[in-house]
């Protein structure tokens, strides 16, 4: 691989790609020049002066050969002039008195080798200014690129595999784990024989000079990957990659990606790697992870706080049933003759709204906990016909009646104490919307509808409708009730969402809010 474009400086001198020096280099074009013009001399005395009678003068292009290594096209054009002017001077010098035909063609051959010599050198000039622009390119963009780029030399690590091949060892992968002092001896032997400005840079090296030579003095001696990378050059796989660490030239820890070709035919002695710095990555990476345990621990809490207030909201239609039981059983027992019956019932209701709100706490722990519940088939007409039972006393605490279309028994599968407080939350929402609005009748109808594979439940209120500004009432916290809590609505959604089911609240033409419950079918 051709040097990277590193121009460092020593003692005054400027250092050239390979290691030259300016001024040694300029001593050798003044020496080559001073030769080139001694040489040309010592020709045009003997094509001049001495009867050796030949073309002499063809030796010209080897001074342009010696002269024109280092030169630019006018100084080679200068010296192959002059040489073509020797050469005719000598011809004039010998033969002015008498030219002879075999002494002009010799003259023409001279001048023929003396042009092509010439062309040649022109064309090489042009060549290695050429080549000189490719490279400045090269060296430009690898010395721009933002990922490190370092030359291995891996031929002493196929040296070492040889020899163990040879030794009689089959098992390199084996043999490797169970001697990691020869992977150690062989990591301290690969050499870094050139680098990119990338690479100085994310090592805080000043100059190639003073770059780590050797792989082993930068590599933590728990490194892992070299190991890998014996058995990438063993197999001569298409691509190594590995994420390992290294030691910058301040002693602290680098996180990198390293990744180079080994396939078949590349030449172990100059293997080009990419060399990605991960450290921003491994920081975000940290980063995200630290987020996302703050917000599994902001959702824990929120999840907390919204199954107690789900709780609470819950309870509060089973509380106040206990409450009017209770108050119940207690007017009979104050009667100058207490009804025993009476109170019987009244403390049988007692008793099984308390175990209603066990089932609700229970079941709203479930939602909330995204637990599995009670799914079983259920007759949707029946179970409809039990809820209304259950809100009978709110009905007539509100002064309001029901209209219940004929029901059918359509079976779905649910389960029955979430699908009874979905019920339950319309109802309680239409009868507050319909006493809030201070409605003269408060009327609510309800009415299932079987299709293909799906039932729908309508539930249509007569009063003020959807407020214009609710534009999703189905939002967590939502409410145009003072002092509601916004969960009603939220928790409908997550039950009828938990059945795979869908439901819609918008305002019918008639007036009034209409809630649609679609759920699907029993198989």
């Amino acid at each position: 691989m051709s040097d990277f474009g590193d121009r460092a400086t020593s003692g005054g001198s400027v250092v050239l790609p390979g290691g030259t020096r300016l001024d040694a280099a300029l001593d050798g074009v003044r020496l080559r020049a001073l030769a080139a013009a001694l040489l040309a001399l010592g020709i045009f005395w003997i094509d001049s002066f001495t009867s050796f009678h030949s073309a002499i003068a063809t030796l010209y292009a080897v001074v342009l050969l010696l002269a024109g290594a280092r030169l630019d096209r006018r100084q080679l054009v200068g010296w192959s002039l002059a040489c073509a002017a020797l050469t005719i001077a000598s011809f004039v010098i010998v033969h002015r008195n008498a030219p002879s035909t075999e002494a002009a063609l010799r003259l023409l051959v001279s001048l023929a080798a003396n042009a092509v010599t010439t062309a040649l050198l022109l064309h090489r000039i042009v060549l290695d200014q050429r080549v000189a622009r490719e490279e400045r390119r090269y060296a430009t963009m690898t010395d721009t690129l933002a990922i490190a780029i370092w030359e291995h030399d891996f031929s002493c690590v196929d040296a070492a595999i040889q020899g163990l091949r040879a030794c009689g060892v089959t098992d390199l992968r084996a043999y490797l784990r169970a001697h990691p002092e020869f992977v150690a001896h062989i990591r301290r032997q690969v050499r870094i024989t050139d680098v990119n400005q990338t690479a100085l840079d994310m090592m805080g090296v000043a100059s190639k000079a003073a770059f780590f030579r050797k792989l082993g003095d930068f590599l933590p001696e728990t490194d892992a990957s070299f190991a890998e990378c014996i058995l990438a050059i063993d197999e001569r796989r298409p691509m190594f990659q590995a994420e390992t660490q290294v030691i910058a030239a301040d002693g602290s820890p680098i996180d990198i990606i390293v990744a180079f070709s080994l396939a078949p035919g590349t030449c172990l002695a100059q293997v080009p790697g990419s060399i990605l710095d991960i450290r921003q990555r491994k920081r975000l990476e940290t980063t995200i992870e630290r987020t996302r345990i703050e917000l599994e621990r902001v959702q824990r809490t929120a999840a907390i706080g919204a199954m107690s207030a789900s709780i609470a909201h819950e309870i509060n239609q089973p509380i106040s049933a206990v409450q009017s039981y209770a108050d119940s059983a207690a007017r009979w027992l104050a009667r100058p003759e207490p009804n025993l019956d009476e109170v019987r019932l009244s403390l049988a209701g007692l008793n099984q709204a308390v175990a209603n709100i066990h089932a609700v706490v229970q079941r709203v722990r479930s939602l909330v906990g995204g637990s599995q519940c009670d799914m079983q088939p259920l007759g949707l007409g029946s179970l409809v016909a039990d809820t209304l039972a259950i809100a009978a006393r709110d009905l007539d605490a509100h002064g309001a009646r029901i209209h219940v279309a004929p029901l059918g028994e359509p079976t779905v599968v649910g389960d029955r104490i979430l699908l009874k407080h979905l019920l339950l939350n319309l109802i309680t929402n239409a009868l507050q919307a319909m006493e809030g609005a201070g409605m003269a009748e408060k009327r609510l109808d309800l009415s299932l509808h079987a299709r293909d594979d799906h039932v729908l439940l309508l539930l249509r209120d007569h009063g003020p409708g959807l407020a214009p500004e609710i534009a999703e009432p189905f939002e967590t916290f939502v409410t145009t009730k003072p002092g509601g809590m916004g969960l009603g609505l939220s928790i409908c959604r997550s039950i009828v969402e938990l059945h795979d089911g869908r439901i819609a609240l918008s305002n019918h033409p008639d007036g009034g809010a209409l809630a649609a419950i679609e759920l699907p079918l029993a198989a």
